[in-house]
């Protein structure tokens, strides 16, 4: 298993494509991934992409007055998060398996970062359901992660990674009227997406 370890590392080049299977975040199914390309070169860092996104449901009751606590005021929010980074990481070998640490970032200028679409709908009583317009919103992000990988012959390992995102929390009605009275928590989405993988050397 040591020659393996040795064999795999010393290839020219490595493609890694791993898949996310959840968010810490999230509040259900997500569609996430990272990719990454990976030298011999000593020192010079590796390169790759992360992304993950996921949407957010939720209906809050609200009240037309402050004494008003009938409940009949409703917004119905869908929110759609994307978070896309740019980000750079180290193979180092072990005995055995694999060890890949590295670090991230996403903003607006690399057009990368978080992005949140929000539809918004309030409704009063019976009546018709009014939509709310509202702004995308957008903000930076950093990302850390690591993998452990397992190799096998020259060319393949299978790996687990988990890729850690920070950012600050996000107010999805900023900047909205609203015709009733609510009370609308910001949203902390920070989380970490947890992967399965490959990677293909040459």
């Amino acid at each position: 298993m040591i020659s393996l370890s040795c064999s795999a590392n010393a290839q020219f080049i490595g493609i890694n494509v791993d898949y996310g299977i959840g968010y810490s975040a999230a509040p259900g199914k997500v569609d996430g991934y990272s990719v990454g390309i990976s030298h011999p070169a000593p020192f010079i860092p590796n390169i790759g992409y992360s992304s993950i996104s996921f949407i957010d449901k939720e209906s809050i009751r609200g009240k037309a007055t402050s004494t008003d606590s009938d409940g009949d005021y409703k917004l119905s929010l869908e929110t759609e998060t994307t978070i896309e980074t740019i980000n750079l990481f180290y193979n180092v070998p072990f005995p055995v398996v694999t060890i890949t640490v590295g670090f991230g970032s996403g903003s607006q200028n690399l057009k990368t970062g978080v992005e949140t679409k929000t539809t918004i709908v309030e409704t009063y009583k019976d009546g018709i359901p009014k939509d709310l317009p509202i702004d995308d919103l957008e903000i930076s992000v950093i990302e850390a992660f690591f993998h452990i990988g397992l190799p096998f012959w020259n060319t393949v390992e299978f790996h687990l990674g988990y890729h850690a995102m920070f950012f600050t929390s996000i107010d999805i009605t900023k900047g909205v009227s609203f015709d009733g009275d609510y009370t609308i928590d910001k949203k902390s989405y920070s989380g970490g997406m947890t992967t399965i993988g490959v990677q293909v050397a040459f």
